[in-house]
């Protein structure tokens, strides 16, 4: 619990303050990676302190400066600010460079309509429904696409959110608010301040490596929202991207295709787009998106989101499947029941021990791969 004094009664002369959103500012912001997780916003507002806000580029900012307490949570829990580590890699037995687990599968959602519309597999979205429909959790915080390289925050209820949150609506049209901004980064942890108030609601959440580290770290400091948050399903993640509409034109004609004919996007050892009206997708390697890659992503080692429950991605897996590293033992329990309930499938010529050795390799690989860009950036 806060103590709610000033900070001129909190701290004697003598003593070290604790660092505090001004911190932030100086040590992340004016670097320009903040990842703009949401963390820092959601524990600000949960917690009724009300000094920072979410601004409409994305970018945390005090909106009350003096409402601030200077207690330094903000600061303790940005996944950029690494003082937590030491205690998050010893409770998660981190071992680099992917993290720990227990099992690595390549797998499938048993529903045909999930597989037409998701991303790869599908099994995260089979074990949210799963979750769901077996009373486990309340609600899912997940992320929904509206439009291409544009996500929004979306808080799911029931199966048919679910459903709706895999499918994609790429409406460029869009609100008068949002035109101009493309980014496929999503603050979707921003979405548990709704919840603060409810003790006995039990969610999961769907996030990318620097919002389940965000996530973690307040619940290593016992701190709302995180203790509503049940169950973690992490993303792999190599980069995001940001940028404008002259940015976009330029990324139009660089690559030879339009928007308005995106279908659907895929991250796998590149950016696969399929678009109408052309048989094979087009390809980009990463190396050549750079331009619009998000700065906070340039400093981020973090690809297999080492501190989530189960870790999901198309590295490693044919298409229309999913890389699935169960990392927990919670995980190990919600992946088991999916896969006893019939939402998912496990493919055995998939997943022999040739086929999996092959997998950890190509995600060590890519893991390594993204650790080494990281130092090169700092």
């Amino acid at each position: 619990m806060l103590r709610d004094l000033t900070e001129d009664r909190f701290y004697k002369e003598n003593e070290v303050k604790p660092k505090s959103f001004e911190d932030l500012i100086k040590e992340v912001h004016e670097k320009g990676i903040c990842g703009e997780c949401g963390g820092c916003v959601s524990f600000c507002s949960a917690a009724e302190i009300g000094a920072i806000d979410i601004s409409p580029s994305g970018l945390p900012y005090y909106s009350n400066k003096d409402n601030c307490l200077h207690c330094g949570i903000c600061y303790l829990i940005c996944p950029e600010i690494h003082e937590l580590d030491k205690e998050l890699n010893e409770k998660f037995n981190f071992k680099p460079p992917i993290g720990t687990w227990s099992k690595i599968v390549t797998a499938q959602a048993s529903d045909p309509q999930i597989q037409k519309f998701a991303t790869d597999g599908g099994v995260v979205t089979a074990i949210l429904i799963a979750l769901l429909e077996n009373n486990l959790i309340d609600a899912a915080i997940v992320s929904k696409k509206i439009g291409p390289f544009q996500r929004t925050p979306f808080f799911a209820k029931n199966k048919q959110d679910i459903i709706e949150a895999i499918g994609t609506n790429y409406n460029i049209e869009g609100p008068v608010s949002e035109l101009g901004k493309y980014n496929t980064f999503v603050p979707t942890i921003t979405e548990l301040k709704k919840v603060v108030g409810s003790d006995k609601m039990k969610l999961a959440v769907v996030g990318v490596p620097c919002q389940i580290h965000s996530i973690r770290k307040m619940q290593e400091l016992k701190i709302i929202p995180a203790h509503v948050v049940e169950y973690t399903l992490g993303l792999f993640c190599y980069e995001n991207f940001k940028f404008n509409d002259a940015v976009r034109a330029r990324t139009e004609e660089r690559f030879n295709f339009s928007f308005i004919d995106i279908e659907k996007m895929n991250i796998k050892e590149n950016l696969i787009i399929n678009l109408k009206n052309r048989d094979k997708p087009l390809t980009i390697e990463f190396s050549e998106m750079q331009d619009v890659m998000r700065n906070a992503c340039r400093v981020c080692e973090n690809f297999t989101n080492y501190y989530a429950d189960i870790s999901f991605g198309g590295v490693a897996s044919k298409q229309g499947f999913t890389t699935t590293l169960i990392r927990t033992k919670t995980g190990e329990k919600i992946y088991n029941l999916a896969l006893n309930k019939g939402y998912i499938e496990e493919p055995a010529e998939l997943n022999t021990s040739l086929e999996k050795s092959k997998m950890i390799a190509q995600i060590i690989s890519f893991s390594k791969k993204k650790s080494r860009r990281a130092e090169e950036y700092r």
